[in-house]
Formats: structure tokens, C-alpha cells, sequence
């Protein structure tokens, strides 16, 4: 079962496939997606697309859109940045999150190739409806897996959206991405970040390591990825959401910011 919450799905692939449906799940699971990805046939797909669409309506579980009633119903322009996508072509639903490669072949991985061509979905609206730092529009964004509600946020409230997924501890719904991210972080780490508006971008002071310690360039890492998974990336060259500059700073320093003097204080966030 999938406990992703938006999925896309088409028959064919490439820019020209049919747009069948769009559902939002609500973070529930459906067993009714792995009857779905082992559909043998176009119609049978559709038909197992359609009947989903149809429960999702009648027992109120997510949403579901399709056309040619309902238009597309994301603020992104394309299914790159919805969770899971599905597509019946060649005789097997293929699918693939994120905008990603296509992995699965009718639920079986399929392992990338030395040729294997850029994912491409039909557009499903002309500009991005995200109206957050710098949004330009594009078609051809990949967008990061934690973005979600901070996709209205300015460089302020992302500083401390940011700031509270490192420092409180994971609970049930944490999603994988940003555990992933708290494991390669040692639990002790202290932050100190400064929201920069005039040139959008995060300056994180990691307190608890020395330059000297090899643990502080996984830090440096990890930390560096931010701007992936809380914006966007762009194969076309275009700009990432914001920027980070991640600075590592011995222990005891709090000369700068006062407030971090009391070692219960975890974190402190500050706007230039």
C-alpha cells in the first residue's frame, strides 16, 4: 500500500499521454493503487483509475479530479512535482515519483539504462501557481519532497520551518526525506540561523563541531541539500529557491547570539 499523498495518472508517457486523473489521498493508504499498477490493458487501467475516483468520492477519503470535467488540480505546473505518477504503455503500468525515472515496470524495479531519456509529462497548466521566494514559472522544475505548505513562505518563516524539523525529535507522520536528513545530524547539534531577505538565504551556524573533525563536512552536506528539499531544482539552470551558507563553530560560542548562553536552548533564529 502507498501512504503517498498525490498521484498523477496517464495512458501513454512522454508529452503527449492522456491525462486520465489526479488524486489527493490525504497521507491515507489505498490498497486499491496496487490493483491499479497491475492492470494488463489501456482500458482496464482506466476503468481501475475511474472506480478509484469513484470510492474516493463516495467515502469523502481524498480528493479526486479528472478530465474533462475538472481541470488540473495542482499548483504545480507538471507531474514532476507530484509524489507518484502512473502510466499504462507498452502493455504494463509504469511508475515513477517526483519526476523521477520511471523505477517500477507493473510493480517490478526496473534498473536505469545508459540512454534512459529525461522523464517528460504533458503540461498541466502554463505557469507555477507556487508564490513563494522568487517563483518564477516554469514547466520543468523538480520539486523538493518537504516543500509542501512552505511553498507561500518568505526566507523568515522557512528559517524556522527549517529550524524546528532539525531540532524536534521525528514522530509518526515525519516524512522519510527529513528523517533521513536528522539521521546524517548528530542529535546534540545546536543552530543558529540568520534569514537574509536581500539575498534570500539561510546562514547556518552549527554549533558542536570543530573545522577539524570530519563529522563537520557531513554536516556541511546535509545541510547543503536544504534548498532541494524545501524548494526546487532546475535542470534548465534556473535559480534554486534559496540559498544556504553553512558556517561550523566550536561549542561554546555564543558571543553572537546571546540566547544560545543557555545550553537547553537548541536553536536561535535571526533576521538580517
Amino acid at each position: 500500500m502507498s501512504c503517498a499523498t498525490t498521484h498523477d495518472f496517464y495512458l501513454g508517457r512522454g508529452p503527449d499521454a492522456d491525462w486520465v486523473a489526479s488524486i489527493d489521498l490525504n497521507h491515507c493508504a489505498c490498497a486499491s493503487l496496487a490493483v491499479i499498477e497491475r492492470a494488463g490493458a489501456a482500458e482496464e487501467f482506466r476503468r481501475r483509475v475511474e472506480r478509484l475516483c469513484d470510492t474516493i468520492h463516495r467515502d469523502e477519503s481524498g480528493y479526486a479530479t479528472s478530465p474533462p470535467s475538472a481541470s488540473w488540480p495542482w499548483l504545480w505546473p507538471t507531474s514532476h512535482g507530484t509524489d507518484r505518477t502512473y502510466a499504462f504503455d507498452e502493455g504494463a503500468v509504469w511508475t515513477c515519483q517526483r519526476g523521477q525515472r520511471c523505477s517500477a515496470r507493473a510493480g517490478a524495479y526496473v534498473p536505469p539504462g545508459p540512454d534512459e531519456p529525461v522523464v517528460v509529462f504533458p503540461p498541466g497548466r502554463d505557469t507555477c501557481g507556487y508564490t513563494g521566494i522568487d517563483a518564477a514559472d516554469t514547466t520543468s522544475r523538480r520539486y523538493g519532497p518537504l516543500l509542501g505548505r512552505t511553498h507561500c513562505d518568505g526566507i523568515e518563516d522557512l528559517g524556522m520551518r527549517i529550524l524546528a524539523d532539525l531540532t524536534l525529535p521525528p514522530g509518526p507522520g515525519t516524512p522519510p526525506e527529513l528523517a533521513a536528513l536528522q539521521r546524517r545530524l548528530a542529535p546534540d547539534l545546536r543552530y543558529a540561523v540568520t534569514a537574509d531577505s536581500s539575498v534570500v538565504e539561510l546562514e547556518i551556524e552549527v554549533l558542536g563541531y570543530r573545522d577539524s573533525d570530519p563529522a563537520a563536512d557531513l554536516a556541511r552536506d546535509a545541510l547543503a541539500s536544504l534548498p532541494a528539499l524545501y524548494g526546487w531544482t532546475d535542470p534548465d539552470g534556473g535559480p534554486p529557491r534559496f540559498g544556504v551558507r553553512v558556517l561550523i563553530t566550536a561549542a561554546d560560542r555564543h558571543t553572537s547570539h546571546p540566547v544560545l548562553a543557555d545550553r537547553h536552548t537548541k536553536a536561535a533564529l535571526t533576521v538580517r
